[in-house]
């Protein structure tokens, strides 16, 4: 037979395990909710940059859409990389590591068969050798650009949400990432064609001009 003392006692015990376990999840909110916030980009006010040679402007309308004023064409190009590295960095990450077949390094084996079949283009080699041999004032531009990116990063109080869950360290930008994630637009414009022109092929082998022009409209 429970006494009303004991009864007593489990329920106490019960709602300080409930206290306890509701101050525990409003401190993992309140953690979370200040780590994205320090992850944010800095959209208002002034920042010294030593990499500047002159003042630059990055105004934002009403969508948030910057439009950026500078004296020069490296300092657009450093300040180009700031901003789309405060904003967009993970996403910047993700599209050189596909040009590149580098997606394991953050998701594990399981990006593996991917980042072989990205690999077979050799598209970072390639890149380094359109580096090596861009004219200097194009290599340049895309310096700066780099090194805004890792000023942008760097600055920010916390690095971007996605690491966290990948467990992972923002890797420095290169100027050869940059043409990386132009290739890597390769996979999503053209790495489906090979069947489809195979199937037009066929189909005009196999089918007379009315049959064509109903199949495959100009």
């Amino acid at each position: 037979m429970v006494s009303k003392r004991q009864t007593g006692r489990v329920g106490r015990r019960l709602r300080i395990a409930a206290a306890v376990l509701v101050a525990a999840l409003v401190f993992a909110l309140l953690g979370a909710w200040l780590y994205l916030r320090a992850s944010l980009p800095q959209l208002d006010g002034v920042r010294e940059a030593s990499a500047l040679t002159a003042a630059v402007t990055v105004v934002r309308d009403a969508q948030g859409v910057p439009t950026l004023t500078a004296a020069s064409r490296a300092d657009l190009a450093y300040t180009t990389g700031f901003v789309h590295a405060q904003e967009r960095f993970f996403q910047m990450d993700l599209m050189r590591r596909s040009g590149a077949g580098e997606l394991a390094e953050l998701f594990g084996p399981k990006a593996l068969p991917l980042d072989r079949s990205h690999r077979l283009h050799r598209f970072r080699a390639r890149a380094l050798a359109m580096i090596a041999a861009m004219p200097a004032d194009e290599r340049t531009f895309l310096e700066r650009y780099a090194a805004g990116i890792n000023d942008g990063v760097r600055v920010l109080h916390a690095r971007p949400f996605e690491y966290v869950l990948t467990r992972a360290t923002p890797r420095p930008w290169q100027p050869a990432d940059s043409l990386l994630v132009a290739f890597a637009m390769y996979f999503d414009l053209q790495s489906m064609q090979e069947t489809r022109e195979l199937a037009r092929g066929w189909i005009a082998e196999h089918s007379d001009a009315a049959q064509r022009a109903f199949l495959l409209p100009a």
